[in-house]
């Protein structure tokens, strides 16, 4: 009988944004009485959780990448790895771990640069972490690297000065 409601699974882009709601609360610290937030971090560990499980697999299954692909997209897009690092030391143990594997793993992930909407906004993001020598030095011995030559040269004129802007403070780190 109890297999009959079962819930159905969420998505990755739905467990983000069930995460970054968490955070949210957790940066303010506005939760309304003391058990609820203990049931609203559980909540959250859960979820940070689930994410880690998306990004690296479990012992039964390899990482999707589709499902790393929209984690990730939706990730940034509306900067819930900030929130992450800001509510990092408010985490009990098991959620700042698995948020830290969380964290380290999107560095990896492919991101859609493409997406001329969003281009500017993860322009911004990088030439911020870029300003850091040994991210700069990272960037710049990558593969995608090369990627910037098309960026560059791209029709639209925002997107191409954004880029020419990433160059300058790429070189100047």
């Amino acid at each position: 009988m109890k297999g009959l409601f079962k819930s159905k699974p969420k998505t990755p882009t739905e467990i983000v944004r069930l995460t970054r709601e968490l955070l949210k609360f957790v940066d303010l610290n506005s939760f309304p009485k003391e058990w609820k937030r203990d049931e609203k971090m559980s909540e959250l560990s859960k979820y940070l959780r689930e994410l880690k499980c998306i990004l690296y697999g479990s012992s039964e299954a390899e990482p999707v990448s589709e499902a790393c692909a929209q984690l990730t997209q939706e990730f940034f897009s509306e900067n819930t790895l900030r929130l992450i690092i800001v509510c990092l030391p408010r985490l009990n143990l098991e959620a700042r771990k698995d948020a830290t594997q969380v964290a380290a793993n999107l560095q990896h992930q492919q991101v859609q640069y493409e997406n001329p909407d969003m281009a500017l906004h993860y322009g911004g993001m990088l030439r911020e972490c870029i300003r850091h020598q040994s991210i700069a030095r990272y960037v710049l011995e990558s593969e995608n690297m090369k990627k910037f030559f098309d960026y560059i040269q791209f029709p639209n004129f925002d997107i191409a000065s954004d880029v020419s802007a990433t160059f300058k403070v790429l070189f100047a780190a």
